[in-house]
């Protein structure tokens, strides 16, 4: 008899995996600092991550100084930084990793709309590299989330046989992300966005810790 195809369960990386926004935070900020422009409230930067660099970047600065080449040159401003200091005050949220070790017998992966070159050098410093099939950033594939393509081009790199598919976030892009790909959504009230952004998104469940996630995965 053919062994049932086993979960895949796509995670999305910041505010859901690993507390990141401060680095975030600091990173944009020194940018801005070297271009003379008003900083940005550190928590403030918390709603304003999830959709990429560059949007970040529009978020944070005067209207007038968002032309195509000011903005490309605090992009690489931001790198400069980010690469120097992503590590500093990021780490997993309390339980993520007795939630993966206790999905070992699911296909994990990770989509995120963060730079692959950053989503990488975290995953990396924070040792959760081993738990993941597939890592995508948004520069990883065709399109970023929630288009569809963002999972299809997950999936075709998985590589393995389609089982039940769902989608963890904590933001409406990931929700709207499952949806879209017609996997259930898992929502986490503890990340960026909170419960209200979540719930108004169409979260099919919604979670406060990490240890909920591995009974909803295999109570199916």
């Amino acid at each position: 008899m053919a062994q049932e195809p086993r979960p895949v369960v796509v995670f999305d990386f910041d505010g859901t995996l690993a507390d990141t926004w401060r680095d975030i935070a600091g990173a944009l900020n020194a940018t801005l600092a070297d271009a003379g422009l008003p900083l940005a409230n550190g928590p403030e930067v918390r709603f304003w991550i999830g959709n990429g660099v560059m949007r970040l970047l529009e978020r944070a600065i005067p209207e007038s100084e968002r032309s195509p080449a000011a903005l490309q040159e605090l992009y690489g401003q931001f790198q400069d930084h980010y690469d120097r200091g992503c590590l500093n005050n990021t780490e997993t949220y309390p339980g993520i990793l007795d939630c993966l070790d206790q999905l070992a017998d699911a296909e994990l992966a990770v989509l995120s709309n963060k730079p692959a070159r950053f989503l990488d050098q975290v995953i990396e410093g924070l040792d959760l590299k081993r738990y993941f099939r597939v890592v995508l950033g948004g520069d990883s594939g065709p399109e970023r989330k929630p288009h569809p393509a963002a999972m299809s081009h997950l999936l075709e790199q998985l590589g393995v046989p389609a089982g039940p598919l769902w989608m963890i976030g904590d933001s409406a892009i990931d929700i709207e992300t499952g949806r879209l790909a017609g996997a259930p959504t898992i929502g986490c009230s503890w990340g960026l966005r909170g419960r209200e952004e979540l719930r108004e998104a169409g979260a099919d469940h919604m979670i406060d810790h990490p240890s909920e996630i591995p009974a909803l995965i295999f109570s199916r």
